[in-house]
């Protein structure tokens, strides 16, 4: 049966029943039929209209809910709404920023709320503090003090007065519609300064003014089989359709199958080492063709921020090939979960002075590290270096969280089972993902120099659940990670230069590429000079 009249009356007649209940709920299922009916008689304006009213009916509910892992089932079954909106508007170029903000509602939402939790608590004496970061700050102060009062006289014991109460609850709110007319109008980095937890909702201006002047975000958003690039600039917004999930999908599998060869034995690497290259960048140069050739004239600027989506958290974007170079050869690269994400990592504030925390756990398997952690404390600044079993929790937790930089060599372990028990190994135990999120760690950078540090597994709603999460919720601003299983050697060479370019004064981002120029010369598979990718503030 294909009645597309009777199946919207039915639906007609359930959503103005549906107006008597608050089950926002039930009108997210029912507008959600509606905008589907609508569509399949082709009627694109009605369909629009419904799925909007489906997707404010989400937000509704997802803004009531408590807890990460409720948030993301909750989202999981949901996504399809900001799919079909996305798709609705790429059909005309003047909704290309509405699609832009439906993406950015879909992708990486819970960990935006986990980033907002991380407050810094202000003070009258913080310098450098805007007109409305001080009302913003007297505003709270205002608050907690009527807070009080309301609750002094509530616990009265007998002589309390209803009235008094009143007045005091009418005041205060009073100043909590002062607070919220003065967060509207406050930029992230305004609501950073005054202690607020940050909307997980980010402007596109927030965004673009949160972006360096010669700096271009490539945003991917899968919908159903298909995959649309957004570039973004301080001054443009396009939209380009590139390639297909599956054909992704197989040329993915094949350069992991390149990349997994590196654990055979090193004579078979030696004997083979010609072909191997060889068909990395073969893959490399596919992966190429299908998500930078149709924006290659879109890529005009110095620095590049990818913000993968699904499967294509997992590519190397700086390692693709055009048949000549490698996408690093003409930008620095650096990527993050989400457009949003990354303006507020650029906002957050992080540790501007303090020392360097260097924790290494050598073993059999890997003796660069004592090398490599050696060396570093030699090159940074006012360096605290702990090495094997006194490399512990307790030091990082310690030293952590006053240190400008945390450099930490040693082996990390992925669970594609149970990401949340992804941890690196320290002396004499193991720090898990969870246990990172508790830390508090607002270090302008933390490198992990070890094996598969920044995988991830991604669920629904484009939530990467791995040790990116746990750092990023501890206040790191930057955090460079491994995407594979690395080598001992070069992972020791490849540190020594990055820290010394940055203490020559190279940004993170020019460092990083400068780094991997250098080690190609003397490594030329990507396995060895490609593994790391900078995520945050570049």
């Amino acid at each position: 049966m294909n009645d597309i009249p009777l199946a919207e009356r039915h639906c007609q007649s359930t959503l103005a029943e549906l107006e008597q209940l608050d089950s926002p709920l039930l009108q997210y299922q029912a507008n959600f039929l509606m905008g589907e009916i609508a569509r399949a008689g082709a009627k694109t304006q009605e369909a629009y209209q419904s799925y909007r009213r489906a997707r404010e009916a989400i937000e509704h509910v997802r803004g009531n809910l408590r807890g990460e892992e409720l948030k993301i089932a909750f989202f999981q079954n949901k996504l399809e709404v900001y799919e079909n909106l996305v798709d609705l508007c790429l059909r005309s170029s003047d909704r290309f920023e509405e699609a832009f903000g439906y993406i950015e509602q879909a992708k990486s939402r819970a960990l935006m709320d986990l980033l907002s939790q991380s407050v810094h608590v202000p003070s009258a004496a913080d310098p450098g503090q805007s007109e409305l970061v001080r009302s913003i700050r007297n505003f709270r102060e205002e608050l907690n003090w009527y807070y009080n009062l309301i609750e002094r006289e509530q616990l009265r014991p007998e002589d309390h007065s209803q009235e008094r109460i009143k007045q005091l609850e009418q005041q205060a709110r009073a100043r909590e519609a002062d607070l919220m007319r003065a967060l509207k109008e406050a930029t992230v980095a305004e609501a950073h300064q005054a202690g607020m937890q940050v909307a997980s909702k980010v402007s596109l201006e927030e965004i673009r003014s949160a972006m360096p002047a010669d700096t271009a975000l490539v945003e991917y958003f899968r919908i159903q089989d298909r995959t649309i690039a957004c570039v973004l600039t301080r001054d443009r917004l396009n939209m380009v359709p590139v390639t297909v999930h599956s054909r992704i999908q197989k040329l993915l599998q094949l350069l992991q199958l390149q990349i997994s060869k590196f654990r055979l034995n090193p004579q078979y690497l030696t004997t083979f080492s010609q072909p191997l290259l060889l068909s990395t960048e073969a893959h490399l140069k596919n992966l190429y063709q299908e998500l930078i050739l149709p924006i290659r004239q879109l890529l005009v600027t110095e620095h590049l921020v990818f913000v993968p989506h699904g499967l294509l958290h997992y590519v190397p974007f700086h390692a693709l090939h055009d048949g000549t170079s490698y996408l690093v050869d003409r930008h620095s690269i650096s990527y993050a979960p989400s457009a949003s994400v990354y303006a507020v990592c650029q906002a957050k504030e992080a540790n501007a002075s303090g020392g360097s925390l260097i924790l290494g756990v050598p073993d059999a398997q890997a003796p660069s590290i004592r090398t490599e952690v050696e060396a570093l404390s030699r090159i940074l600044p006012d360096a605290k270096l702990f090495m094997g079993e006194a490399a512990t929790e307790d030091v990082l937790r310690t030293h952590g969280r006053s240190s400008r930089l945390v450099h930490i060599a040693t082996h990390g372990y992925f669970r594609q089972d149970n990401p949340m028990f992804s941890s690196i190994r320290l002396g004499g135990s193991h720090l898990s993902l969870y246990d990172i999120s508790h830390l508090q760690l607002p270090a302008e950078l933390i490198v992990l120099s070890g094996c598969a540090t920044g995988l991830n597994v991604v669920t629904p709603g484009d939530e990467l659940m791995g040790l990116v999460r746990g750092l990023l919720q501890a206040g790191a601003q930057s955090l460079i990670l491994s995407l594979w299983d690395v080598h001992d050697e070069s992972t020791k060479e490849f540190m020594i230069g990055l820290y010394t370019h940055l203490q020559k004064g190279s940004s993170k981002a020019q460092a990083m590429r400068t780094t991997m120029l250098e080690l190609r010369e003397r490594y030329r598979h990507p396995y060895h000079w490609a593994p790391f990718s900078l995520i945050g503030k570049g």
